[in-house]
C-alpha cells in the first residue's frame, strides 16, 4: 500500500498551493516596493500647515517675540513655592497668569490684524488662531480656579486625543515661527 503523501493526485495539488503561496509573497514585496519607492521619490514634501505667504509668518514671529518678552519678564511660577500660606502662593501665582493671559490676548489681536495675502495662509491661520483662542480660554479657566486659592492641575482642551497645544506648536515650528509656540509659563 502506498502512503497518501505519494499519490499523484496530491502532488499538483501541493504544487498549485506552493506556487499561490510564492505567488502571495512576490505580490505582498512588490505592494511594499512600490509603496516606499512612492514615499521615498514621488510624495509631497510639503507640510499641510505651510503657509505660503512667508511675509505673513514673519511679522507674526515678531508680534510673537514682542509678547513672549513680556511673558518671560514676569515671575516664574516656580517664585511662589515659598510663600506660606500655600493658598496665598497659589492666588499670586493666579495674578501673574492673569496678566500673562492678557498679553497673550493682545498678542491674538495683533496677529489678528495682519491681513494674509492669500486664501490658504488666511486659512490656515484662521484655525491656528482658533486653537489658540480654545487655549487661552483654557488658561482663563485655569486662573480662576488658581485665583480661589485650591492648586489644581491645568485642564488644556485636546485636539483628536492629544493636547490642543501640540496642534498650535506644530503649526508654529513648520512656518518657522518659534516664538509663537505657547509659553511654557504653566510649569
Amino acid at each position: 500500500m502506498t502512503p497518501l503523501s505519494d499519490s499523484p493526485v496530491q502532488t499538483p495539488v501541493r504544487r498549485s498551493r506552493r506556487r499561490l503561496a510564492v505567488a502571495g509573497v512576490l505580490a505582498f514585496a512588490a505592494v511594499l516596493v512600490g509603496m516606499w519607492a512612492y514615499a521615498l521619490f514621488f510624495a509631497s514634501r510639503r507640510s499641510p500647515d505651510k503657509v505660503p505667504d512667508r511675509a505673513w509668518t514673519a511679522s507674526a514671529e515678531a508680534v510673537c517675540v514682542e509678547a513672549r518678552l513680556r511673558i518671560d519678564a514676569l515671575p516664574a511660577a516656580d517664585t511662589f513655592r515659598k510663600v506660606e500660606p500655600r493658598s496665598d502662593a497659589i492666588k499670586q501665582r493666579a495674578a501673574v497668569l492673569v496678566q500673562a493671559n492678557d498679553i497673550l490676548a493682545g498678542q491674538l489681536a495683533a496677529l489678528r490684524a495682519l491681513v494674509p495675502a492669500d486664501g490658504t495662509t488666511s486659512r490656515l491661520t484662521a484655525e491656528w488662531l482658533a486653537d489658540w483662542d480654545t487655549y487661552l480660554g483654557d488658561r482663563r479657566a485655569h486662573a480662576v480656579e488658581l485665583g480661589t486659592g485650591r492648586d489644581s492641575a491645568f485642564k488644556e482642551s485636546t485636539y483628536k486625543e492629544s493636547p490642543i497645544s501640540n496642534r498650535m506648536d506644530a503649526f508654529a515650528r513648520v512656518n518657522r515661527m518659534d516664538r509663537c509656540q505657547v509659553p511654557f509659563d504653566l510649569a
